[in-house]
Formats: C-alpha cells, structure tokens, sequence
C-alpha cells in the first residue's frame, strides 16, 4: 500500500479480547487507504488478535513505556497518514467512520481538529451503561474554551502536523499515570485555546462498549476525578484563571448531580458521582502541591513554557 491517507491509533494494555472487537470494527471498513496503529503496552508477551477482512493495514507495535499518552505519542511519530484518527481499545466503529472521516476531513481543511458521536453499547452480561458518551444530533464548531470538554478520546481526529505543532497528549495525563484520565480534555482546551476550530461531526460515529461492572465503573470514575483534577490544576499553576472556574463549577455540577441522584434512589449513580467528587478534589489537590504534570509530549504549546 502505498502512505495511508488516515492513521488509526489504538491504545491497548492487557485487553486483548476488547482489542480484537475493535479491529474487527475496523475491518469491516471499505475505505483501504487507512492502516491501523496497534500501541500495545501489555505486562505480558500479547496475544495479538488476527483479523480477517479488506479493511485497513495493521501494524503491532509494542510500547516501552507505561501510560496511554506515551502510546499515542510514540504512535504519532511513527504515523505515515496525513491524519490521525483515534479510537479505544473498548470501542467499535461504525462500519463508515473511516470515509466519514475523510470526506469531512476533506471540507475542513487541515487546520481544524473532528470529534463525533459516542454510544453506549448493549450492557454485556453483569455490566452497567458506559460512561463517556456524546449523543447529540447536531453538529457544531466550537472556537474557543468553554466550560465543558468537547474533544472525546474515543472518537477524533486530527491532522498529523497539526498535532505535532501544538503539541502531542501529555504524558503525566491519562490512562497508566497517576491522574489516570483528562489527556484527551487537555489536548483539546490547548488546541482551542491555540485558535484551532473543533468541529463536532454527528455521523463520525464510535459505540462504547458496556463491559464493566458496576464496582468496577465506581473506579474508573473516580480515576476521572483523579485525571480531571490534575488538568485543571496543571493550567491553575500557569496562571490560569479560566480553569479556577471551571474547576469550581465542575464542583458546584457535581454535587448537584448526586443530589438529583440521591432523591432519586440511582445507587450507581450515587456512588459513582461519589468516586468522581472524591477523585476531583484529591487529583486537584496533589497536582497543586507536587507540582506534577504538564509536558505535552513532544512538543509544547506555542508560547508557552
């Protein structure tokens, strides 16, 4: 194959039976000039799943490194696409992301960044819905920072240089690290805070699957807490007093919301709404104090130091 017009970048770590449903969504893809970045950061030798189909090229390449920045950072220097599409581990694509992908990408140029629908999947056996959706119909273009996360991890796409310039996932940030989310918001709020456009494509659809159980869910939202703390207080420290705001209304947000959880008798919902508060607060304050985080993989944002 000649370079790919696309680069799909997967992080993966001791997964293997949820990696494989995700490269099967990608095989049934018609678009060829793709090829897919499998980053795999497994304690043990993987299994790597064989796929079957016409869909893209695959490529298995193992990760020194712990923590799903550090993939994906390696990832894009080894990327050959124009563009880089990411995706999780735990998630399936629409059998025409891909030439949702490059047909929009197409119409906006290479100076703006895409994000779509996230949906939960059908619960599997003992599991609860899963978190991180975006649902909404209705497409729109965000320019400049507001108080909500509009870059979801689970579904982009951006243009390799672009991405290179501005600066790549930070590696204190996400998955495998201490503040072990919030990489996908950080990069985003740099992007937006950069002058570059997010547009929000509804028909760039990726299903998350409901695989964890309740306990399990209960973990991996306070980790949120955890990693969305310390990315505010990463940008706290610079001086920023735009996230002195949002932390505090994030805050405010979240105790409305088990509240509202509370008088409804949801006990999911309570305790993960728990976790999450708890979470905030601690990521938020020991980044604060340790003064940990902020690098922005290879490069950093432009003016900023």
């Amino acid at each position: 194959m000649t370079a790919p017009r696309i680069s799909v970048l997967v992080a993966t770590a001791d997964r293997p039976a949820l990696l494989a449903g995700c490269l099967e969504s990608l095989s049934a893809s018609r678009f060829a000039e793709a090829e897919v970045l499998v980053l795999d950061q497994s304690g043990m030798e993987p299994m790597w799943p064989s796929i079957d189909g016409d869909g893209p090229l695959v490529r298995y390449i193992r990760c020194p490194r712990r923590g799903k920045s550090a993939a994906l950072n390696l990832g894009v220097q080894e990327a050959r696409g124009p563009w880089l599409a990411f995706t999780d581990d735990d998630c399936r694509v629409a059998a025409d992301w891909l030439e949702v992908i490059d047909r929009t990408a197409g119409e906006s140029g290479t100076g703006s960044v895409l994000t779509g629908r996230v949906v939960a999947g059908r619960q599997e056996e003992a599991a609860v819905r899963a978190p991180s959706l975006r649902e909404s119909e209705r497409g729109i273009t965000y320019r400049s920072p507001g108080f909500q996360d509009v870059l979801f991890g689970n579904n982009m796409a951006i243009p390799t240089e672009l991405l290179r310039s501005v600066g790549c996932f930070d590696e204190d940030l996400g998955p495998g690290t201490a503040a072990p989310a919030a990489e996908d918001n950080d990069l985003g709020y740099r992007l937006l805070r950069a002058g570059i456009p997010i547009r929000y494509q509804p028909r760039m659809v990726v299903t998350h699957r409901s695989w964890r159980s309740g306990p399990a869910q209960v973990r991996v939202f306070h980790g949120y807490g955890v990693g969305q703390g310390a990315f505010y207080a990463k940008h706290v420290r610079r001086g920023d007093l735009h996230m002195a705001a949002r932390m505090a209304r994030n805050m405010w947000d979240t105790g409305r919301d088990l509240s509202g959880a509370i008088l409804l008798r949801r006990r999911q919902d309570v305790q993960a709404t728990r976790a999450f508060a708890a979470g905030l607060i601690s990521g938020f304050l020991r980044s604060i104090w340790s003064g940990n985080g902020g690098r922005a993989g290879a490069a950093t944002l432009r003016g900023e130091t």
